[in-house]
C-alpha cells in the first residue's frame, strides 16, 4: 500500500518518491563523515581508560611502588601528607582507597587558584609515604578529560561529548538497518561476503558485531554527559533520590568531625561493607560522602552510599539496594555499564575493543565514500575521452 500511494505520488508530481534507505544512508555517512570523527577520538580514549591503571603503572611505575595493600593510618594522616606534598596549593577533596593489590592511597586536591584543575597524591597505603604527587594527572588523567569533554570543561566540552554520542548512537542503529541483507538473514550475513572489497567487508562485518555494545555506549554516554537532563528524564517515569551535589548540611557551629569518625557512622550501619573512597566536606555547607562496598556488590558504584553532616554526625541520607528506587539503579547501572568492571576481565576487553571500532569504522567508511565518488568521475573522463562513432 505504502508503494502505491508513492508511485501516485510520483505520477502526480512527475518527482521520483523519496527512498527512505537513501535517507538513511546519507544520514549514517554524514555522521560518520563529521561527528564520526570526534567519535572516533572519544573511543580511542574510552579504550585507554578501560586499562587506565596498567597504563599508568607502566607509564609511572614510582605511583604504584606500594608495600602491601593494607591500610594501616587514620585516614585523615593520609590526607594530612597528601596537603603537605602540594604545599597547601589545593585542597584536598577526596579520597579513593585501593580494592586490589598493587594499588595505592590516591587523594584528589583542588587546586586553590582559579582554574587551576586537581592534584593527584599517591601513597603508599601501609606506610602513607607519599610516591607521587602530580599537578595534571598525566596522560591518563588527559585522557580522561577528553574522553569526558574534550577538554573544553569550561566551553561547554561536556555537552559537545553528549551530542557526539547522540550521533553515534543513531549511526549505530542506522547501522544495523543498512547492513540488513534485503534478502532475509543466512549464514553468509554474518561474515565476510565474497566479491565485496576489504574495507567494505570490514565496515559490514565489524560494524554489526559492534554495533550493539556502541549503541550501549553511546547510550549510557549520554547520561554521563548530561547527567542532570538525564535525571529529570527518569525521574518523569518514578521518585529518584536527590542528587548528591543537592545534599547539604545546615549551617551550625562546632568543630567538625574527622574523616575516620564519619567512616566509623558509615560503617556502624553496614559492618560487612569495606569502605572505597570519602568526600570531603567543601565550605560551610559541605557534609562528608563515604562510599562502601559491600561481598555481594558487583561494583562499587552499586555499593552503599552515607552522607554524614561533619558538625552533628547526623546521617543525612543512606543510599544502599534497600533505599534505592527502580530509578536510582537504572542511573547508577549507566557507569557501570560504560565501563565494563562489573564483567570482570571480559567486559574490559569487550568495552575495550569496543572505543577502537568507531575509528575502524570512519576509516573504513570513508574509504567506501571516496571509492564511490570516484566512480561515477571514472564514468565521466570514460566518455570524455571515447573515440566518438562519427570520428
Amino acid at each position: 500500500m505504502m508503494r502505491t500511494h508513492a508511485n501516485e505520488r510520483q505520477r502526480a508530481t512527475g518527482r521520483p518518491a523519496p527512498d527512505p534507505r537513501r535517507l538513511w544512508v546519507q544520514l549514517h555517512l554524514w555522521l560518520g563523515l563529521t561527528l564520526g570523527v570526534v567519535g572516533a577520538l572519544i573511543g580511542l580514549t574510552g579504550s585507554v581508560l578501560v586499562f587506565g591503571h596498567e597504563i599508568d603503572a607502566w607509564l609511572n611505575p614510582q605511583r604504584y611502588a606500594v608495600s602491601g595493600a593494607e591500610i594501616t593510618l587514620p585516614y585523615a594522616e593520609y590526607v594530612r601528607r597528601a596537603s603537605q606534598a602540594v604545599a597547601d596549593r589545593a585542597r584536598p577533596t577526596n579520597l579513593r582507597l585501593p580494592e586490589g593489590d598493587g594499588l595505592p592511597v590516591v587523594v584528589f586536591a583542588r587546586a586553590r587558584a582559579e582554574g587551576g584543575g586537581f592534584y593527584r597524591v599517591y601513597l603508599d597505603p601501609p606506610t602513607g609515604r607519599v610516591l607521587d604527587a602530580s599537578a595534571g594527572g598525566g596522560f591518563i588523567a588527559w585522557a580522561h578529560s577528553f574522553h569526558e569533554s574534550l577538554t573544553l570543561r569550561d566551553y561547554n566540552g561536556r555537552a559537545i561529548v553528549g551530542f557526539v554520542g547522540c550521533a553515534m548512537l543513531i549511526s549505530a542503529l542506522s547501522g544495523i538497518y543498512l547492513w540488513w541483507p534485503p534478502r532475509g538473514l543466512g549464514r553468509r550475513a554474518f561474515r565476510f561476503r565474497p566479491g565485496l572489497a576489504p574495507s567494505r567487508n570490514l565496515h559490514y562485518t565489524f560494524g554489526f558485531y559492534g554495533s550493539l555494545v556502541l549503541a550501549m555506549l553511546s547510550f549510557t554516554g549520554i547520561f554521563l554527559a548530561f547527567p542532570e537532563q538525564g535525571r529529570a528524564a527518569v525521574a518523569a517515569f518514578g521518585p529518584i533520590f536527590p542528587s548528591p551535589r543537592a545534599i547539604q548540611a545546615p549551617e551550625s557551629p562546632g568543630a567538625p568531625i574527622s574523616p575516620d569518625e564519619a567512616a566509623g557512622i558509615a560503617r556502624a550501619l553496614y559492618p560487612e561493607a569495606k569502605v572505597t573512597g570519602l568526600g570531603l566536606p567543601a565550605g560551610p555547607r559541605g557534609v562528608y560522602r563515604v562510599n562502601l562496598r559491600g561481598p555481594s556488590d558487583a561494583s562499587t558504584r552499586l555499593g552503599p552510599a552515607v552522607f554524614v553532616d561533619p558538625r552533628t554526625s547526623a546521617v543525612l541520607v543512606r543510599a544502599d539496594r534497600a533505599t534505592r528506587t527502580g530509578g536510582d539503579a537504572f542511573l547508577a547501572w549507566q557507569r557501570v555499564l560504560h565501563e565494563g568492571e562489573t564483567f570482570g576481565s571480559v567486559g574490559r576487553i569487550v568495552i575495550g575493543a569496543a572505543g577502537l571500532l568507531p575509528a575502524l569504522l570512519v576509516i573504513t567508511g570513508s574509504i567506501m565514500w571516496l571509492r564511490q565518488r570516484r566512480g561515477p568521475q571514472r564514468a565521466e573522463l570514460a566518455a570524455a575521452v571515447a573515440p566518438r562513432a562519427d570520428g
